[in-house]
């Protein structure tokens, strides 16, 4: 896996997907941030905060895109408490919309071509 495609900001993400990066990736960026910030001090710490916020970012709005709505939902979290259930249960819980093939196939699928008379 290339490590920068995770912070892309194109594309679909399926919920199984989702759930993994939350799961084993974001654990280890915070630990890396919160540890630079201890460690070597606060300065070292804001590119690991920087690159956790983009990787959050790609994420939620690829899971955004397979839902077949726009990344631009993330603004939704301003609003206090009731934005973040409302992206928690639209992303993490929610199937993938047939409209979402506007912003591309879907992730993992590939053609598998038959030769036919062999």
């Amino acid at each position: 896996m290339h490590w920068l495609a995770e912070l892309k900001t194109t594309g679909r993400l399926i919920r199984a997907a989702f759930w993994l990066r939350h799961l084993v990736a974001l654990p280890i960026l915070l630990w890396a941030t919160i540890a630079a910030g201890r460690s070597p001090g606060p300065p070292f710490d804001l590119p690991l905060a920087a690159i956790t916020t983009l990787f959050l970012i790609s994420v939620w709005g690829r899971r955004l895109h397979d839902r077949g709505r726009s990344a631009w939902w993330l603004l939704v979290v301003l609003v206090p408490v009731v934005g973040a259930v409302y992206l928690i249960a639209t992303c993490g819980f929610g199937p993938s919309h047939p409209r979402a093939e506007r912003y591309g196939g879907r992730p993992g699928h590939r053609l598998h071509y038959r030769v036919v008379g062999s």
